[in-house]
């Protein structure tokens, strides 16, 4: 039988201090003699009591050390968290009739400007954002930061409580460094369809780890394969399962050694993703025969190299 393209959708669901040397000292008494080689060396008198060695001097007490300061705040940890903390209380004032500057207080540069700028920008709508996820990436340099993210959040108009949409919207932000700490500057959102670079790069990893595991665990047939479970899950997984368990039953093989490079994402959500690929065919695609290894063109009809 043909094995029907399906969509793929993976889940994606940051010293010790060299101790001091003990320093020591030991006073020896040294005789200098001064004078020619040939001047007697002069006797003590016998009621003379010879001279009493020092005693040698006791070595320091191991000096102990202050533990190292504590590294500094990583700027982009702080950045990151800040961002977090800041467009989550955008989102959630977002869903008021009257949006209230102290949300952003200790996040923003100025509180009250912040939100007459969210206010300018719903035009009296109200949307309630039911789940976020950011994707950041953020420019910092010295006291200033640039933040570019790629928001994924579920949403619907606040009196259509039953009308929940995920989207994405792209947003542009500025931060900078002040004697409290960092502040938000600016922040606009901006398109309604984006997809974060590091997002898209795990997902199409992802998707050409898929196909690896899926033509290793079809050549020959086995549905117990380990990869198939390491790359994919749900009712992808199910489906190939069920295929390779058909396939295995009647000795067939399915030979895909097209490459990836049409592959794209085209939606995305939260914690969930799809992928389109316009495969490439070429000459090895097919169905054969596991005993025989003879073409199945009843399964899969030849296909000319090239076509799409």
């Amino acid at each position: 039988m043909a094995m029907p393209q399906q969509p793929f959708d993976p889940p994606h669901d940051r010293l010790e201090r060299p101790r001091l040397l003990r320093l020591g000292a030991v006073i020896a008494l040294l005789a200098v003699v001064v004078g020619a080689c040939t001047e007697p060396t002069p006797e003590l008198p016998e009621t003379a009591e010879p001279p009493e060695a020092s005693e040698p001097e006791q070595p320091p007490a191991e000096q102990e050390q202050d533990d190292p300061p504590p590294d500094a705040p990583d700027a982009e940890d702080e950045v990151g968290r800040l961002w977090e903390a800041f467009h989550t209380a955008w989102v959630e004032q977002a869903a008021l009739d009257d949006p209230d500057p102290a949300a952003f207080d200790g996040l923003a540069a100025d509180p009250d400007a912040t939100v007459e700028r969210l206010d300018a920008l719903r035009a009296g709508g109200r949307l309630v954002t039911t789940d976020q996820e950011l994707w950041p990436t953020f420019d910092i340099d010295d006291d200033r930061a640039d933040i570019v993210d790629c928001a994924i959040v579920s949403q619907h108009p606040a009196d259509q409580p039953d009308s929940v949409a995920t989207v994405t919207v792209s947003w542009e932000a500025t931060a900078t460094l002040t004697g409290d700490g960092w502040r938000i500057e600016t922040a606009r959102p901006g398109d309604l369809f984006c997809i974060a670079e590091e997002l898209n790069d795990q997902l199409l990893t992802a998707y050409e780890a898929f196909r690896t595991a899926k033509n290793a665990a079809w050549d020959p047939p086995d549905p117990d394969h380990p990869d198939l479970e390491r790359t994919m899950a749900g009712e992808q997984l199910t489906f190939i399962r069920d295929l390779l368990t058909e396939h295995q039953r009647d000795g067939i093989v399915i030979r895909d050694p097209a490459p990836t490079d049409n592959a794209v994402v085209f939606d995305v959500g939260i914690g969930t993703a799809t992928v389109s690929d316009c495969t490439e065919q070429v000459d090895g695609y097919g169905a054969f025969d596991l005993a025989t290894g003879e073409r199945l063109n009843d399964l899969i009809a030849p296909v000319a190299s090239g076509r799409l």
